[in-house]
């Protein structure tokens, strides 16, 4: 029981440890593009409506992060996806009236249009 105990415990921590990843992946790769949006915008809510989505269920996208997923995939069938974040930078993804980049470069979320 305690070895069932231990392996079930080691996979869970395995999947949830590779969803951080590949999380934290997307965050780097948007901070490598936009430094100085690092402290405002370097999180999960960039892109996502929950500030911590879980991979089950809860990890709906905000107008950004659809907008990115639509059309900045460099490769849709890759296993990773990687973005051109540019492809979307003049889009007004939240409807807000304020392009995608204009946000970034304010520090407000180009995905919640509360947000300008």
């Amino acid at each position: 029981m305690k070895k069932t105990t231990i392996a079930v415990s080691a996979l869970l921590a395995f999947c949830v440890g590779t969803t951080m990843l590949a999380t934290l992946d997307h965050q780097k790769e948007f901070v490598a593009k936009y430094p100085d949006a690092k402290a405002s915008l370097g999180k999960c809510s960039t892109c996502h409506v929950k500030p911590l989505p879980k991979k089950d269920g809860d990890h709906e996208l905000n107008p950004y992060g659809k907008d990115l997923l639509a059309k900045a995939v460099v490769d849709p069938k890759a296993e990773k996806k990687t973005f051109k974040f540019e492809k979307i930078e003049a889009l007004d993804s939240d409807g807000d009236g304020v392009k995608n980049i204009d946000e970034i470069k304010a520090g407000t979320n180009p995905g919640d249009p509360k947000s300008k």
